[in-house]
């Protein structure tokens, strides 16, 4: 088994202790730490296994430390994100965790029948997260980009950072309407005039949980951590932060 030998500085800073001995190390994306932390504390309860957790940044930060030699064994995130990493990740003993909507939330005071309603007078602006570092917001420009109503909207759109800066303009009514997942759109509920799943006109945003290449990634309990992430055990956890099997 190849050995990586990392400064407590820098273990740390991937967060966890050098003390760690777990095989399944799992990082993940910004937007999904919460998730992926909730599972590996109810494998962890169910099991008796250790997962060591490596968090910081947005995937791609974090899968550009795989590719560099972390000591992750698991990444979990949407699929679309992950096909850049093909050369790192072993997709095909992966597993699907379930697929998130794209949802379109709008202040209180506007009611919204459907997104084509993005293009009524009433609706002023319109946020969405940063296509170049955001999956909902990649999904949201795919879907405007081949909608009837794009050049009604274009004007009207404003590009922010990542979903809560979107949810937090929408909720305090500096924007009419904004694209964001159901999570945010669960936890933002009472502070919004209402929110709709966009169903269709983006690639599905679909979670899924790949090992990394090598012998650590093909050690038998990075496959009992992917197994049970795939059985009905996660469902409860998955559903909770929007995810649908």
């Amino acid at each position: 088994m190849k050995k990586i030998l990392l400064t407590t500085a820098v273990l740390a800073a991937f967060g966890f202790s050098a003390g760690a001995s777990a095989q399944v190390t799992v990082t993940t994306g910004g937007g999904y730490v919460k998730m992926v932390e909730a599972l590996a504390d109810k494998y962890e309860a169910e099991t008796g296994a250790k997962v060591s957790r490596a968090f910081g940044g947005n995937i791609g930060q974090m899968l550009a430390q795989v590719k560099s030699g972390s000591p992750v064994t698991v990444v979990i995130s949407d699929a679309t994100s992950l096909k850049k990493f093909t050369t790192v990740l072993n997709a095909d003993a992966g597993v699907r965790l379930g697929d998130t909507p794209l949802i379109l939330a709008w202040r209180k005071g506007l009611e919204l029948k459907a997104p084509s309603d993005l293009a009524k007078p009433e609706v002023k602006r319109i946020a969405m997260p940063d296509p170049k570092a955001a999956v909902y917001g990649r999904a949201a420009k795919e879907f405007l980009d081949g909608a009837a109503f794009e050049k009604d909207v274009a004007p009207k759109m404003n590009v922010v950072s990542m979903v809560p800066q979107v949810l937090s303009y929408v909720s305090q009514g500096e924007m009419d309407a904004g694209f964001i997942n159901l999570l945010a759109a669960r936890q933002g509920k009472a502070k919004l005039g209402g929110f709709m799943a966009v169903k269709e006109g983006y690639e599905p945003i679909r979670m899924t949980a790949e090992p990394v290449k090598g012998a650590e990634g093909e050690a038998a309990d990075v496959k009992a951590f992917l197994q049970w992430l795939a059985s009905p055990k996660a469902d409860a956890i998955l559903d909770k932060f929007g995810v649908v099997r």
